[in-house]
């Protein structure tokens, strides 16, 4: 039966369904033993070794719901909050959608630049995420408020919603109650050298939509930080407020039409404003002897780090234009990929990389020599890491939010913890023989200690509120990025005997990353660009000196023991909620007979179940579809479609891993098969490998590619591609089997410009045009066959990236 019109409901639906189940396996992937406590404005989901976490911030979750109904005047109603342990970086996000939040409980690093919350990161990552829920819910357009379902309802409110302003006005609360990053000093930085810039202003660049320019913390982060911090600090909270409902009110709104109708002033103005104030700034700390040039000795940006030596050869994370990321030596790539490794006077080579399996993102730690043994993994769920000497590495690992120290004997492959597990991180670790040093973060307080491994004992070094990052060990000095003076990190060196403190650098944008080689102090300067190589002599580098005033101390690093009350008793978390959306069903056939019947769309709360059911009837028959998506270790999927004559079933299962051998390998595995009613009908098997992926400039490509599918109908398919970047320009040639024939050909992509040209503050955005083709010959068919495009990248109400595609195709004949 084909009806008129009907059919295109259900395509809307499937594409609904695509693209909410990207978000699928994001908050967490089934089966999971958790837990569950109802409280009066939340429902907290965690694993039971995770109550001390939910303990922690209940009562915060309740004071924040208060005062954040009363910043917008609504409240979003019941929240879910999921706490799990099952990745191994820092992070959080709000889903507004379902009214969902999902805490990373690993702390972070004090380079993350996230205000160094570390003993109460529990509650400052609370606080940001739940403004996401409250400003995602504030519904206000009368066009949209009327809406019965929130997924719906929420959903479309974020037409009215830039990612600046959801990002500015989170870290304004954050920064409220917890102080966040207002007063961070290495975002600041990275907010200094944006302004003072010849880009600013760009804030229509965090959107919320994708783009291929670089930036340190995101220009949602950075922009919607200065932002809202300027209105508040000129106007006053209320007029933030103000502003906020009325862009949430009219669709038609954007943020420079709301702040003149709110304030009365120019956007414009408002711009030049803090232009000139970062300008006046910048005169000031000039007038003290800071500079913004440096020695440029090569083309690295962007993120470039991890700067290393071995005594004789200097070793770093490398990002160049036209030329692969990964770990270099002397200017020569030795890994594609690896952005965190150390290496020892023998220039043995310590790396970690991060697998993803099952829903668990993990960091393993990797050694490598050309030794006897070597070549092995280490320990897994490791974060800082450094060699002590040549034979020993320290480390610190993570277990269920909580840091730990650890010491691996490369002679005998025995480890032994220093440091129990606590709610500290560690930044830095460096050593020699029998002494390691490591910056570190407790009780929010970042220092430099050292543990001596004769005694068992921790020294503290430094005990002061400036955070000593990047630490290079060389004689009786230790040197280190720090943030002494006005706030900008510069180049420091602690001579551990005398105790005194000598600047090296006067960079106003920062410098970090100190290695000394050859008499020379090898550094990064930053600016808007990113992270740039550099060196000075270290003869002639010292700037000033003082005394360090800290006394060394031994202290002790309290352990965090994990507990569960035995009077509190809790529920099993046993299903996720559904949010159902019925839809009617009203159409008509080929043969203009009327179908009528309903039907309905549901998601779960964690997006871990999603799909469709419908039932219509022409008075006679009755036909209904089935479709559903869920999460269950692996993707899996069940659709039934009941037609005049049969019933047609198919399944599929599928799961992505990222596994590493080695090399690292990016699978796709998965099969299914069909039924018409109760016989058999088909089967399909795929599976691609991405061998060894890494990235050139903005495309993200592999070493070889693999994909090989067999369908039980079709036969097999097969395919090879080793793709390459040269001039800007991505080339994959491939060759393949498919039809009982061979084939062989090339795809080429072109970035030809990016303007980013913004309309109505970045709500609309014409991107840029990129250029590209297929040229095939088919050894079987003995034909060429050909595919050239002209793309035009457009984004649409601040999140959406829509690409507008001219192909060949179109003008071939029919």
């Amino acid at each position: 039966m084909t009806i008129k019109g009907f059919r295109k409901l259900f395509v809307l639906i499937f594409c609904m369904t695509i693209s909410l189940t990207i978000f699928s396996s994001t908050v967490y992937t089934p089966p999971k033993d958790l837990y569950q406590l109802e409280t009066e404005n939340y429902r907290f989901v965690f694993e039971k070794d995770l109550y001390y976490f939910y303990e922690e911030i209940a009562d915060t979750a309740e004071e924040l719901y208060t005062k954040y109904t009363y910043f917008y005047g609504s409240n979003p109603g019941k929240i879910t909050v999921y706490i799990l342990d099952d990745v191994d970086f820092t992070n959080s996000f709000a889903f507004t959608g379902t009214n969902v939040i999902r805490l990373y409980i690993n702390p972070p690093e004090d380079f993350l630049a996230l205000g160094g919350n570390v003993e109460d990161w529990s509650k400052f990552v609370f606080s940001h995420e739940l403004n996401h829920i409250f400003y995602g819910s504030d519904v206000r357009d009368p066009f949209i408020s009327w809406v019965p379902s929130k997924l719906i309802k929420n959903t479309i409110n974020m037409v009215h919603q830039p990612s600046y302003l959801h990002e500015g006005i989170s870290i304004y609360m954050e920064s409220k109650e917890f102080g966040g990053r207002f007063e961070d000093d290495l975002f600041n930085m990275y907010l200094r050298s944006e302004i003072l810039s010849n880009n600013f202003p760009r804030y229509y660049l965090g959107s919320g939509s994708s783009i291929d320019i670089w930036s340190p913390a995101g220009f949602n982060y950075m922009y919607g930080t200065i932002l809202v911090k300027k209105i508040v600090n000129n106007y006053g909270e209320d007029t933030l407020r103000q502003i906020i409902r009325v862009l949430n009110t009219n669709v038609f709104s954007n943020l420079d039409e709301a702040f003149y109708w709110v304030t009365g002033d120019s956007w414009t103005s408002f711009l030049i404003d803090i232009k000139q104030e970062y300008l006046n700034d910048y005169d000031q700390l000039k007038e003290k002897g800071y500079k913004l040039s440096w020695l440029k000795i090569d083309n690295t940006y962007q993120n470039t780090g991890n700067l290393r030596t071995d005594g004789i050869s200097l070793y770093g994370y490398l990002v160049m234009p036209d030329q692969p990321k990964g770990a270099y030596k002397d200017g020569e790539l030795i890994k594609k990929g690896v952005s965190s490794f150390d290496v020892n006077s023998r220039g043995n080579f310590l790396y970690l990389v991060t697998t993803y399996n099952m829903g668990y993102y993990t960091n393993k730690l990797y050694y490598d020599c050309a030794c006897p043994n070597g070549g092995r993994f280490l320990d897994e769920r490791v974060k800082a890491f450094g060699f002590v000497g040549d034979e020993k590495i320290a480390y610190s690992k993570l277990d269920k939010g909580l840091t730990a120290l650890y010491l691996y004997d490369l002679r005998t492959n025995e480890t032994k913890k220093l440091i129990d597990y606590g709610k500290y991180v560690f930044n830095d670790i460096v050593g020699e023989e029998d002494i390691i040093y490591f910056s570190a973060n407790y009780k929010n307080q970042t220092d430099i200690y050292s543990y001596d491994l004769s005694s068992e004992k921790i020294y503290q070094i430094t005990d002061d509120e400036v955070e000593e990052l990047g630490l290079f060990i060389d004689n009786d000095f230790i040197y280190y990025s720090a943030n002494y003076q006005d706030g900008i990190y510069n180049i420091y060196r602690l001579n551990t005997t005398k105790k005194t403190v000598e600047r090296l650098t006067n960079y106003l944008s920062g410098s970090f990353e100190p290695v000394v080689l050859n008499d020379k102090l090898y550094h990064l300067v930053y600016d808007h660009e990113g992270y740039h190589l550099s060196y000075l002599d270290l003869e002639s580098a010292v700037k000033e000196s003082f005394v360090l005033q800290s006394v060394v101390a031994q202290v002790n690093f309290e352990s965090y023991e994990i507990y569960y009350p035995e009077d509190v008793e809790v529920k099993k978390y046993t299903f996720e909620k559904p949010y159902i959306l019925p839809f009617p069903i009203l159409a008509v056939d080929m043969d203009d007979n009327i179908l009528y019947g309903a039907g309905a769309f549901f998601i779960s709360e964690a997006m871990n179940y999603i799909g469709f059911i419908d039932a219509f009837t022409d008075g006679s028959k009755i036909y209904g579809d089935l479709s559903l998506i869920f999460d269950y270790y692996t993707t899996n999927s069940i659709t039934l479609s009941l037609t005049e004559e049969d019933i047609l079933t198919s399944f599929y299962i599928s799961n992505s891993y990222l596994w590493y051998l080695r090399n690292t390998i990016n699978t796709f595995l998965g099969g299914g098969s069909s039924f018409k009613n109760t016989s058999f009908d088909s089967y399909v098997l795929d599976s691609i490998f991405q061998i060894s992926p890494y990235s050139v400039n903005n495309y993200n490509i592999y070493e070889m590619g693999i994909g090989i599918t067999y369908d039980s109908i079709s036969g097999i398919k097969a395919n090879l591609d080793k793709p390459f970047v040269v001039f800007d320009t991505k080339i994959d040639p491939y060759i393949g089997y498919a039809g009982g024939s061979i084939y062989a050909g090339s795809k080429v992509e072109k970035v030809l410009s990016r303007p980013y040209l913004s309309f109505e503050s970045g709500k609309y955005r014409f991107d840029g045009i990129k250029a590209g083709g297929d040229v095939k010959y088919d050894f079987g068919q003995e034909k060429f066959d050909y595919l050239a495009y002209i793309q035009f990248d457009l984004s649409i109400f601040y999140w959406l990236n829509v690409p507008l595609q001219i192909n060949s195709d179109m003008f071939k004949p029919k």
